[in-house]
């Protein structure tokens, strides 16, 4: 029977190694080349290039299924040796790339297909050259679509450095915090303990505390306070209406961890004299 060839050739508003890059793309091709249904790369180029791909194409009159082993002259040529087919016996053909602008390129698709099954020659040509062109149409929207995503990444970019000089010039740069910085410490639970602070300075963190502790206590029901932490309610309300007679009197449990960050024996008496 011998191939039957077709032939497609389109511009594209994209540079030509955008064009090169999207069509050797073989792992993506099935979310936005129309008729491919599945591909595989079974081999790979020193480069890292697809060397030998199989692909699952819809035909139109059926699903068939080829592996070509690809060469490459990059970014301006594409060829393929057919290696072995399901419902194809032979393919070969070609891409090719012309430069006509920085941002603008020619994109030629060559392609000829023996099918291996039985179809009358009208329906296999027209079949065979419907899905040439979506290929090459196919191309030209995700490599314009790839050129604008990079277009505009470069801008923002851009752009966001021009601010961003123009503000600091102006004085209203927003500062940077060093990435050496420490995060700022969180509070110590175990405030007790007595670290950060002298020893002159905890009796007075000791009963800030508590008194903080029994204005909770109080603001939220002297009966509930009760029933869920009675200690904490003495602790605290006994502070607030003895701190103006007395001068300081702490809960015994308060005072003995503050005697023991100040290096006293527990148990002992340390009100003052």
């Amino acid at each position: 029977m011998g191939l039957n060839w077709a032939e497609h050739t389109v511009e594209i508003e994209a540079p030509i190694k955008t064009c090169f890059d999207a069509i050797t793309d073989y792992e993506t091709f099935p979310t936005w080349q129309s008729a491919v249904v599945d591909t595989e790369v079974l081999d790979w180029d020193e480069q890292g290039r697809g060397k030998r791909v199989r692909l699952v194409v819809d035909a139109k009159v059926r699903k068939v299924d080829y592996t070509l082993d690809y060469r490459y002259e990059e970014p301006i040529r594409i060829e393929w040796d057919f290696v072995e087919g399901n419902g194809i016996n032979d393919a070969d053909g070609y891409y090719l790339f012309e430069e006509l602008a920085p941002n603008r390129t020619r994109a030629t698709y060559r392609f000829g297909l023996e099918v291996g099954i039985p179809l009358p020659g009208p329906v296999a040509r027209r079949a065979h050259k419907s899905t040439l062109k979506a290929s090459v149409d196919d191309l030209k929207r995700e490599a314009e679509r790839r050129a604008e995503s990079a277009v505009r990444a470069t801008g923002d970019g851009e752009a966001g450095e021009r601010e961003r000089k123009l503000a600091e010039r102006v004085g209203i740069a927003n500062p940077r915090r060093s990435e050496s910085s420490p995060p700022p410490s969180e509070e110590r639970a175990d405030w007790a303990d007595g670290d950060g602070h002298s020893v002159v300075e905890l009796p007075g963190l000791v009963v800030g505390r508590a008194a903080s502790m029994g204005r909770r206590v109080a603001a939220g029901g002297i009966e509930t306070a009760v029933e869920m932490t009675a200690g904490a309610a003495d602790a605290g309300l006994g502070v607030v209406r003895r701190a103006a007679r007395v001068g300081l009197r702490v809960p015994a449990a308060m005072v003995d961890r503050a005697g023991r960050a100040l290096g006293r024996r527990p148990g002992a008496d340390h009100r003052p004299r």
